[in-house]
């Protein structure tokens, strides 16, 4: 069984997740946009985790589950600085972030790499920040891959523009695993193939899915035995 958690986020809002105890440093998994913390890739995570002895957290990120915050008025920034803020409470982990997840996983461990001791990427939204106004229907609104639709605030559209992401890989300095299906219908598989030459530390490895999708569930089982021996010796 997992223990519920709360964090507290400035005065009014709230992070609520769930965690395993075990060795650390813990896999510690987050979701993509319109999701939530519970789903077939965590779950996989978390019996992986347990059969390891290895601690597992999972938290549902502001906007989304039953964390506080509304999707599409939350920015990328204050998304980036609430995972930063949870891996100083938590310690070092290894962090495994899918779609919007990766995107900010990579930016929190460019910042802090000294609190993730690894990086495990799927599918990451590399290339979601571009002219994310053009992402907009006529209405204003955000389309999910799972069809969940919401109106963005011109303050995320506005902290979109401020993130630096085309730099990004090259301020990668933990060992990263990046993992895309080939048959990625939401991401296309060459901004994995980008990011992957263009991260600078030498323990980094790409795993091209053969027919896989973007949420890569039938993949998950083998990606994790990966990451561990990626990290292995450093973690």
């Amino acid at each position: 069984m997992t223990t519920p958690f709360a964090l507290r986020i400035g005065d009014a809002d709230t992070l609520r997740g769930d965690a395993l105890g075990g060795r650390q440093p813990g896999y510690l998994y987050l979701h993509g946009l319109g999701s939530v913390r519970t789903g077939e890739k965590s779950e996989s995570l978390l019996a992986h985790a347990r059969h390891r002895g290895r601690a597992f957290l999972r938290v549902d990120q502001r906007g989304h589950g039953d964390s506080t915050g509304q999707l599409g008025s939350v920015t990328i920034g204050e998304l980036i600085a609430d995972l930063q803020l949870l891996l100083e409470r938590t310690g070092p982990q290894l962090v495994v972030g899918s779609s919007l997840g990766g995107l900010i996983a990579a930016f929190a461990a460019a910042a802090r790499p000294e609190l993730v001791r690894g990086l495990c990427l799927l599918a990451p939204a590399f290339g979601f920040l571009h002219d994310l106004e053009g992402r907009l229907d006529a209405e204003g609104r955000m389309w999910t891959s799972n069809g969940v639709g919401f109106r963005v605030t011109r303050r995320v559209l506005d902290d979109a523009r401020k993130l630096e992401e085309r730099g990004l890989p090259t301020r990668l300095q933990v060992p990263t695993l990046v993992v895309h299906g080939t048959a990625d219908e939401v991401v296309p598989p060459q901004a994995s193939e980008r990011l992957f030459a263009a991260i600078p530390h030498a323990n980094k490895a790409l795993w091209l899915v053969p027919d896989g999708d973007h949420r890569l569930n039938a993949a998950a089982a083998a990606i994790w035995p990966r990451f561990d021996r990626l990290v292995d010796g450093t973690a």
